[in-house]
């Protein structure tokens, strides 16, 4: 007999102060209730285990916020492995398909406080920050599996994420193999598409996003200029505040990790569930997110090296040298 905790959410977990409740579960009651309340009615209950949707959701985020073992999780939450491993991918798969609002591209008065904390940070007009993230996982299961080996020798995917000012996701892409460049990641986003048909329904005439030297230079999207021993001044001045205000971004990585320690190794196979895992917790970060929170700057030690020589885009060109006569 594996020994268990009996009835550690119906006698423990209440006497935890609020304080203690979100440090344990990062989100604080209320907020418990809410998700409760919205997949309440398509808990599907699996293998009949007639197990307590609280007891499901606080097992659940209890695995996502640390890095104990699925045992030792399963042990405390008196269920076993193997059904606590299946109701993880069942709550990460409703937080992605009902709670997905709750990541959105910044619009109207977001946007107008997304561009405000940007030019406090020195850089005008931004919308938001680009960046890629690399999430370790375990030699996965699929036709290709060394695609995911990334140029630090260990089993990664690509989480390509866009954030505002106030380090809030406003759009993530995840599950591309940690071998690709974040360039190439970044074409197979959502965004790109869009900024290459129709530019102008994500990013506002006069505006763009900005990234690091990973990225292409577009009319919507600025990067630095490319040091190459020549730049001036006002060259080296931009690029310093273009860099000061894109580490927003990677703050952004730093808290969700620092939140979610279960996205410093993802003890997973399975490419869909890895990305569902991924996705739920940039969910979830968004949800709890606080001004307060400390910024943690986690690095995953890959550093990408900067975007291939691209054909000359004149009229990006022109804008940034634009913006860099201005700032």
């Amino acid at each position: 007999m594996v020994p268990k905790i009996d009835n550690f959410v119906e006698d423990v977990v209440p006497l935890y102060s609020l304080s203690e409740f979100r440090s344990y579960f990062r989100l604080s009651r209320e907020q418990v209730e809410d998700v409760i309340t919205t997949l309440g009615p398509v808990y599907m209950n699996l293998q009949q285990t007639k197990l307590p949707l609280m007891n499901s959701v606080l097992a659940c985020l209890w695995t996502l916020v640390n890095q104990e073992s699925y045992r030792g999780v399963a042990d405390r939450f008196n269920m076993s492995k193997s059904t606590l491993a299946k109701h993880l991918h069942e709550f990460c798969y409703n937080i992605n398909t009902y709670m997905a609002h709750h990541i959105s591209w910044p619009r109207g008065q977001r946007l107008e406080m997304s561009k405000l904390g940007f030019d406090t940070a020195g850089f005008p007009n931004t919308v938001c920050a680009v960046d890629g993230c690399h999430i370790p996982i375990m030699r996965p299961h699929c036709d290709n599996p060394l695609a995911y080996m990334n140029r630090k020798q260990f089993y990664s995917v690509n989480l390509t994420g866009f954030c505002d000012s106030q380090r809030r996701s406003c759009h993530i892409s995840v599950g591309h193999p940690g071998s690709w460049h974040d360039a190439r990641a970044f074409r197979f986003t959502e965004v790109c598409r869009v900024l290459e048909e129709d530019p102008h329904s994500l990013v506002p005439q006069g505006m763009h996003i900005i990234g690091d030297s990973a990225y292409p230079l577009l009319p919507q999207l600025m990067r630095p200029y490319r040091d190459n021993g020549h730049l001036s001044a006002r060259q080296r001045y931009f690029n310093r505040k273009l860099n000061a205000a894109r580490v927003v971004i990677e703050h952004a990585f730093g808290i969700l990790k620092s939140k979610f320690r279960r996205l410093h190794y993802l003890q997973m196979r399975s490419i869909s569930n890895i990305s569902s895992a991924v996705s739920a917790c940039c969910i979830l970060h968004n949800l709890c997110l606080e001004p307060s929170d400390q910024v943690v700057v986690v690095g995953d030690g890959v550093d990408d090296e900067p975007y291939p020589q691209q054909p000359h885009n004149t009229n990006a060109c022109h804008y940034r040298d634009q913006i860099c006569g201005q700032i």
